[in-house]
């Protein structure tokens, strides 16, 4: 939700091969505690298979580094292929399914000129359109039955009211609360919805380690969604956990590569309607590469990020690959 458009001035310096495999392994490390600091056997499916929380979203490079004061634009186009194997129902019931996504993502921060609360301080939106398509092989007593959906039109409306940065030497702190805003089309009869049809609240915390003399940093940011209740369905999500982590090395300040990562899983169980049926608990897991180049050009600062992620170890969810190319414009 707070990826932006942001200039890191780092001196390059030549490493030896040790001091790699040292930051390598410290980002290897911090990745493998977070995401075994929560309880993976208390997993619970999302109504739908459905979350606010997008892979890949929370950032690029430098997450909780201070931007500068200014409005920023910037633009993703998100496609996801995923495929379900089999999966035995506490009802008895067999089903595979199929999913492709597309999404364009149109997102504005704002970054006050002044300090607010000795922090710098952000706040922005997040507008989507989404094209969905599922497929679904059900399996039964009663024979096989072939589903599928499509799907169009605009998403939920996502808020950032508040978004604080704090430095402290190298360690770079971020602090915000994202919003999903019921807003976006929803039919509890259809297999493809491109809205959530609720209220969630997003609380996230990012951290950023960055040294200046080499370029290598590390990022990331762990976050607890709350999930109100979807009143045509009258079903509640469960409490999620949610982390993207990022290994950056900017070659220089207009040129960083990355390994990126994820992890999912849902806290809670589930509430009402077809979580009668038993505990779908899951999880997820995704790593690929990133590159990212920016520019300045005049007063104005100009992104580019392509990203993708391939899904692994998920449990009782669709497991796929996500692509993310975005294009930014600080003016």
């Amino acid at each position: 939700m707070c990826a932006r458009t942001i200039i890191i001035n780092v001196k390059v310096s030549r490493m030896c091969s040790n001091r790699i495999n040292k930051f390598l392994w410290l980002f290897v490390i911090s990745f493998i505690f977070l995401a075994g600091s929560s309880p993976l056997n208390k997993l619970n499916a999302a109504e739908g298979g459905s979350s606010f929380y997008v892979p890949g979203l929370y950032g690029e490079i430098g997450v909780a580094i201070p931007p500068s004061s200014g409005t920023y634009l910037l633009a993703t186009s998100l496609y996801y292929s995923a495929n379900a194997p089999h999966q035995l129902l506490p009802n008895g019931v067999d089903q595979r399914g199929d999913v492709d996504i597309f999404s364009q993502l149109i997102r504005g921060f704002w970054v006050a000129p002044e300090r607010v609360l000795g922090a710098q301080f952000l706040t922005g939106f997040r507008l989507s359109v989404l094209d969905s398509d599922v497929s679904v092989d059900v399996k039964s007593a009663s024979g096989l039955l072939l589903l599928n959906d499509n799907n169009y039109g605009l998403g939920d409306l996502g808020i950032l009211p508040f978004s604080f940065y704090w430095q402290y030497g190298d360690i770079y702190i971020n602090l915000y609360e994202a919003i999903n805003v019921p807003t976006g089309k929803f039919s509890a009869t259809r297999l493809a919805n491109v809205a959530l049809h609720h209220w969630a609240f997003d609380t996230v915390l990012g951290l950023t380690w960055l040294d200046p003399k080499t370029g290598i940093e590390i990022s990331v940011t762990p976050g607890i969604i709350y999930n109100t209740k979807n009143s045509t369905t009258n079903y509640q999500s469960g409490i999620e956990f949610h982390m993207d982590a990022m290994l950056n090395w900017h070659l220089s300040t207009s040129l960083s590569i990355g390994l990126h990562g994820s992890v999912y899983q849902q806290l809670t169980a589930d509430k009402g309607g077809h979580s009668s049926l038993g505990s779908f608990k899951g999880r997820s897991y995704s790593i690929g590469p990133a590159v990212v180049w920016r520019k300045q050009v005049g007063n104005q600062k100009y992104y580019l990020s392509a990203k993708w992620l391939h899904e692994f170890s998920t449990k009782n969810k669709v497991e796929g690959d996500l692509t993310l190319l975005s294009i930014g414009v600080k003016f």
